[in-house]
């Protein structure tokens, strides 16, 4: 009888955990942010894998994202040919150096573009209320990794999703985005360094990458 009722408390106590962890999957998103959160201007090495049917292998590609607190990140590729990509608050910019081409744009949860870029602006400047605006959320968290699923609030049948995910209570190493057609981007993180040199460098790029 004794060993009955430990049995039933322990399933008890396992139903209630997951209970309790689902109803507080938004204060564990909103815990994740404040943890990532920094005031210091940080740069990040990224590695990216693209899988596309119409390619017969994947492109690969390198590079680092900067982010200044509260609202600018900018994605400095270099391989395989250099490419500038950023935000600033509600404007999107694209610098080709090598065509002296830039473009301006606006953040826009219909535009495919935004939804694709404005994850890792979200990420790197820890901005929740970004990731609120632009997605459907889906979070959840084990003791050694936390995963996040993001889908458009215009159309969350369409195919299109975002994968995020880290070690626990660190910022996110891994982003996994799937088109609508099935193609494939993966994105590996690794913070490489922060402070007054990172910011004076991002500064720079932003020049470069507007034009001015």
């Amino acid at each position: 009888m004794i060993r009955k009722l430990r049995v039933f408390l322990q399933l008890f106590m396992m139903f209630f955990s997951l209970v309790s962890h689902n109803v507080n999957a938004e204060d564990s998103l909103t815990t994740l942010m404040q943890k990532m959160q920094s005031d210091t201007a940080i740069k990040t090495v990224y590695q990216e894998i693209r899988t596309l049917e119409l390619m017969d292998k994947p492109w690969h590609g390198s590079g680092y994202m900067y982010s200044i607190a509260p609202d600018l990140m900018i994605r400095e590729q270099l391989k395989p040919q250099r490419l500038l990509m950023g935000i600033k608050g509600e404007k999107m910019f694209y610098f080709d150096p090598d065509k002296h081409l830039h473009h301006q744009g606006e953040m826009n949860e219909e535009n495919p573009l935004s939804l694709n870029i404005a994850v890792f602006k979200a990420l790197i400047n820890a901005d929740e209320a970004l990731l609120k605006r632009m997605y459907l959320i889906e979070f959840s968290s084990k003791p050694e990794r936390w995963l996040m699923t993001l889908k458009s609030k215009q159309d969350s049948d369409s195919g299109f999703s975002i994968v995020v995910s880290g070690l626990s209570g660190q910022a996110a190493d891994t982003i996994i985005t799937r088109q609508a057609d099935g193609d494939l981007s993966e994105f590996m993180l690794q913070q490489h360094s922060i402070g007054e040199g990172v910011q004076q460098t991002a500064s720079h790029l932003y020049k470069e990458l507007t034009g001015e």
